[in-house]
C-alpha cells in the first residue's frame, strides 16, 4: 500500500519544532495507510461474486454499510492538511474526522465474534478471503514502522538541543527519561515509541479539549 500524502509538504509550520512536526505528520500517515487497508479489502469483498450469492434484505443491508465505507473512507483519503495549520488545532479536527471514518471499518473485525446469519457468513469468510487477517499483520508492520520512524527522528532532534533545553519543562524531561531508559534497555522500542507519542499528541489531545470545553 503506498500511503497517500496527507499534509502539503510545500511549506514548513512555524512555532513548532520539527520533531513535533514529524510525530503529528507520521500519526495521519497512519491513519491514511489503515484506511487504505481497509479500503481496499471492502472495495475486494463488493468485487467478489459470492457475496451476491444471496438474494436478501438482510444481505443488501451488509453490502450497502460496506459500499457506505468505501466512499466515506474516499472522501477521508482524499482531505488534506495545509502544512500551516499542522501546529494548530485544525490538527487535532482532521485527525478525529479521519479516526471516525475508520472507526467504521471496526465492523469488519466484529464479524468474527457474532452469531453467524447465512448473509454475515458469507461476508464474514470473503473479508477473510481478501485479507483481514493479513491486512492485520500489515497493522502491526506499520505500527512497528512508525515507532522505528519516531525513534529516529527523535534520536535527531536530540541531537540539536542544549542541556538547557533538554531540562526546559515537564515534557522534555519525561522525553529524555523514556529515551534514556531506552538507550539502557530498560524499556522497549515500543514503550519508548509510545511514550514519545502519549506525550506530543494524546496529552496535548487532552489540553486541546479541555480549551476547548472552557470555551
Amino acid at each position: 500500500i503506498t500511503i497517500t500524502p496527507s499534509v502539503d509538504e510545500n511549506a514548513l509550520p512555524s512555532g513548532h519544532n520539527k520533531f513535533e512536526e514529524a510525530i503529528r505528520k507520521d500519526l495521519i500517515n497512519y491513519v491514511n495507510f489503515e484506511l487504505q487497508r481497509t479500503n481496499q479489502i471492502a472495495k475486494n469483498v463488493l468485487a467478489d461474486p459470492s457475496v451476491y450469492s444471496i438474494d436478501s434484505e438482510a444481505m443488501q443491508k451488509e453490502l450497502s454499510l460496506i459500499r457506505k465505507y468505501v466512499t466515506d473512507s474516499n472522501e477521508a483519503l482524499n482531505k488534506v492538511l495545509p502544512a500551516d495549520q499542522l501546529d494548530s488545532n485544525t490538527f487535532f479536527l482532521f485527525v478525529i474526522d479521519k479516526k471516525i471514518v475508520l472507526g467504521g471499518s471496526n465492523r469488519f473485525r466484529f464479524f468474527e465474534f457474532e452469531a453467524h446469519t447465512p448473509e454475515k457468513q458469507v461476508i464474514w469468510d470473503a473479508l477473510k478471503k481478501h485479507g483481514l487477517f493479513a491486512s492485520l499483520e500489515e497493522h502491526d508492520k506499520g505500527l512497528n514502522e512508525i515507532v522505528r520512524y519516531l525513534i529516529d527522528e527523535f534520536e535527531k532532534y536530540v541531537k540539536t538541543l542544549s542541556a538547557a533545553e533538554k531540562e526546559k519543562d515537564k515534557n522534555m524531561r519525561e522525553m529524555m527519561a523514556a529515551w534514556n531508559a531506552y538507550k539502557k534497555n530498560e524499556i522497549s522500542k515500543l514503550i519508548f515509541g509510545m511514550t514519545l507519542y502519549k506525550i506530543n499528541i494524546l496529552n496535548k489531545y487532552d489540553d486541546w479539549l479541555r480549551t476547548a470545553f472552557a470555551n
